[in-house]
């Protein structure tokens, strides 16, 4: 906008013309101008999202999911990086809930015993230099159905002696790196009720191991621990409600999972934390 006086001239003023010849005082013409702002100046959005760039991101929502009749045979990776999880097995394919009211009516994936999903293998799930990772888990605790009942991880075989892991044991939730049966080697919190939605947040930075559980339950749990994680060897992806056995899944309702692999900053955490809590109406 440009606005055009005369600098508080008082006399008169000839400039623009007077049937009279006496118009006095302060005389302005204003001209406005209307300009491309080549996308400039977007509304900001009131969505929240997480931390940028995870390494791998699984939302229930279904444009990620491939049906097999009302089963889950893929999970695809939102993040970009086509780190999908699957499950071939036709038994063991998770049921899909388009809505659960548990996660505030949005869609989830419903694994129960001997239900899991594994992703691919892929060099970007490995942590041993890059100081440590962060993996966030929002489910609905429905069961334990066996002395080990597994959430998620990236561990070998069954004796879990390499990666992490985050499963429910003896009373207790275990969140380990390296060894699973080591109190050096792990953080733990107290298992949340059945029927529970909420947050399981692992956050290893090669000095400390941090356990949280958010909303429902609420607990958390440290250890201090400073040694690279143990990349798993062979062809391990993230897993799923499975500890590399049937004899160790969990029954959890899943709707979103987000790994990085990376330390998420602080900042970053209580972004990726407020994302989660808001989608999900988790307090």
């Amino acid at each position: 906008m440009s606005v055009r006086g005369n600098s508080g001239f008082v006399d008169t003023d000839k400039r623009f013309g007077s049937s009279s010849g006496d118009t006095k005082g302060i005389i302005q013409r204003e001209q406005q101008f209307l300009e491309r702002t080549q996308g400039r100046f977007e509304p900001v959005s009131n969505e929240l999202a997480p931390a940028e760039n995870p390494t791998a991101w699984y939302d229930a929502d279904s444009t990620y999911i491939t049906l097999n009749g009302s089963d889950v045979s893929q999970w695809d990776d939102k993040s970009g990086n086509d780190i999908h999880m699957s499950q071939s097995t036709t038994s063991a394919q998770p049921p899909y809930s388009s809505s659960n009211s548990s996660l505030n009516n949005l869609p989830s994936v419903d694994a129960a015993n001997n239900q899991w999903m594994e992703s691919s293998d892929n060099a970007l799930l490995d942590t041993s230099t890059t100081g440590g990772f962060t993996v966030y888990v929002v489910a609905v605790k429905n069961s334990q159905p066996s002395t080990f009942a597994f959430l998620c991880g990236r561990t070998n075989t069954t004796t879990w002696s390499q990666g992490w892991g985050i499963f429910l044991y003896s009373g207790n939730i275990r969140f380990f790196v390296n060894n699973w049966n080591s109190s050096a080697t792990r953080a733990e919190t107290t298992i949340p009720a059945n029927g529970s939605t909420s947050i399981y947040k692992m956050h290893y930075d090669e000095t400390t191991i941090t356990a949280e559980i958010i909303g429902d339950g609420a607990d958390s749990g440290t250890q201090a621990y400073s040694t690279p994680v143990t990349d798993t060897t062979g062809t391990e992806g993230l897993l799923l409600n499975a500890g590399n056995s049937t004899a160790y899944d969990g029954d959890f309702d899943f709707g979103e999972y987000i790994f990085y692999n990376r330390p998420l900053t602080a900042d970053e955490q209580t972004e990726t934390e407020n994302y989660l809590k808001n989608k999900f109406n988790i307090s």
